[in-house]
């Protein structure tokens, strides 16, 4: 019987570690997905969520304050927007939050292979990179309200989005060549020959 437990377990280890990587990464989607349906929607999780996410935004909004006061411009927090004086302001719905980004960020790295303690380290980095990125945007939102409000599509929509995917993308290219176990290994150099 142990056998038969400890089996796949050995086979799973002497894959690829990108081939790991893969299986571990479309598990982990599958159980996201399956806790994502099935869990969400019970109360003591929904509540938790539901709280998670007003603190969340409530955190980007006020930091996002402080950070246009820094550049002299005055704003204010109403329910969802923040507004400079004079302008429609910036609506924070969910899907700004970058929480799926910042999931997608974290999932990448934990089940990449790699040790285990650059993981607890690099995650919490990245995941404030990715919260102070989402603060610069909010607030250069507010000011892009305030001086060219015409532009606000482009730059909501394309401009600062894509900005974010790359900055992430470097994120684990970096993480990747630094600290991942299938960093390039140097080739070896080729067996001298001695002449007679």
């Amino acid at each position: 019987m142990k056998n038969l437990i400890l089996k796949p377990y050995f086979l799973f280890k002497k894959q690829n570690p990108l081939t790991r990587f893969a299986i571990v990464g479309v598990l982990g989607y599958l159980f996201f997905l399956f806790f994502y349906e099935y869990f969400r929607y019970n109360p003591a999780v929904h509540q938790f969520y539901e709280t998670g996410v007003i603190k969340l935004t409530s955190s980007f909004l006020y930091s996002a304050q402080a950070f246009l006061k820094l550049f002299g411009l005055e704003s204010y927090v109403e329910g969802k927007t923040i507004r400079v004086y004079g302008t429609s302001g910036v609506y924070l719905d969910r899907g700004c939050l970058g929480r799926n980004l910042m999931l997608l960020f974290a999932g990448f790295i934990a089940v990449f292979p790699g040790k285990t303690l650059s993981k607890l380290w690099f995650i919490p980095f990245g995941l404030g990179i990715i919260y102070f990125l989402n603060i610069l945007r909010i607030g250069a939102l507010c000011y892009i309200a305030l001086c060219c409000p015409e532009h606000m599509d482009i730059n909501h929509h394309f401009i600062f989005k894509y900005t974010t995917y790359a900055f992430i993308f470097l994120l684990w290219v970096w993480w990747i060549k630094k600290w991942s176990s299938i960093r390039k290994k140097p080739a070896a150099s080729p067996p001298s020959s001695s002449l007679p």
